[in-house]
Parts: structure tokens; C-alpha cells; sequence
């Protein structure tokens, strides 16, 4: 095998290792030989091994963060006793969309109004009234409708105000009109 092919075939094994090939090492000198004879290449003085600087040593704490796995509209209802606007009666357990209206009495000063819970309890209501697992309040109460005020929570955190209508079925309006 000629140099050459030797050569290369060393060159690719320490390429396909990883590692670099090592700079060939010069003999030691002979014993009788003089320092003016084989020059040595001066070290720097810089080049000196020095201790590797510690880095600063690093903690995170977790007090007065956030849980990133919790929601944070949770939070912001804790936080603000007046966001959490949740209705302590039996009416704040259902949503608007769960309670049918059974009957409106108009006439009155104060005009009343009767919807029944998804379990079949029935409730009266009148303009003020809690209502809604939201905190709704009852605005009107009108001839075959009601009118529920929310205040419903973004998730940016804005508070948005909506109306919803509760009307009677089409049969019990019918009923009224004959």
C-alpha cells in the first residue's frame, strides 16, 4: 500500500470517528543536543491554564406567579369580589336558556312573572331578581316576556353587558289571546 492510500484511509477513520486528527509530535531531542540547534516555539504567557469562572447559580421561585394551569378568568373572579357576580338563590343554580316562562301578569305596579326550573319546580320573578348561574338580573318584566341582564366576562378579562329575552311558548300566548 502506497503512503498516499495510507494517509487517506487514517484521515477518513478520523473523520468518520468524530474526532480530529492530532498534530504530529516532534521526537524528543537528543540528549547531546543544544536548545540553539532545534528552536522551540516560545509559549505565550496568556496562553496559562486558568479556573473556570463559576456561574452564578440559578433558582426559580414560584411565589406570587400565576398557575399557568389554571384558567384565568378563575383568578380574576377571586381577585375581584364585584366580577364574581353569582346569584345565592335556588335560581343561580340553571342558565337563562334552561327556564321556560309559564306565565306573565301585567297590570300591575309591579308586574310578575313565573318560570319553571329544568327539575319542575316553579319560581316567581319580578324586576331585580337574581337569576342565572351568570348573575342576571331580571330588567322588565313585559306582556309574554322577560328581560335578563347579564354581565358576561371576556377572555381578555372585559366585562360585556347582554339582554336576553325570555318570551312564553307560542301555545300559552295563543291561550291568552282568545
Amino acid at each position: 500500500m502506497s503512503p498516499r492510500l495510507a494517509l487517506l484511509v487514517l484521515l477518513g477513520l478520523a473523520v468518520a470517528c468524530g474526532s480530529s486528527p492530532k498534530p504530529a509530535q516532534r521526537p524528543p531531542p537528543a540528549p547531546g543536543a543544544t536548545a540553539a540547534a532545534a528552536p522551540q516555539p516560545a509559549a505565550p504567557a496568556a496562553a496559562t491554564p486558568k479556573a473556570p469562572e463559576k456561574a452564578p447559580e440559578w433558582s426559580y421561585s414560584s411565589v406570587g406567579k400565576r398557575d399557568p394551569f389554571r384558567s384565568y378568568l378563575t383568578e380574576l373572579s377571586k381577585q375581584g369580589g364585584e366580577l364574581a357576580t353569582r346569584c345565592a338563590t335556588p335560581l343561580g343554580k340553571f342558565e337563562i336558556e334552561q327556564l321556560k316562562l309559564v306565565a306573565v301578569v301585567t297590570g300591575l305596579e309591579n308586574p310578575v312573572a313565573m318560570v319553571q326550573a329544568p327539575n319542575g319546580v316553579g319560581y316567581t320573578l319580578r324586576r331585580g331578581v337574581c337569576i342565572g348561574k351568570n348573575g342576571g338580573t331580571v330588567a322588565a318584566v313585559r306582556s309574554g316576556e322577560v328581560v335578563v341582564t347579564e354581565w358576561a366576562i371576556r377572555a381578555d378579562g372585559t366585562r360585556d353587558r347582554t339582554q336576553t329575552v325570555i318570551r312564553l311558548p307560542r301555545e300559552a300566548a295563543m291561550n291568552l289571546e282568545e
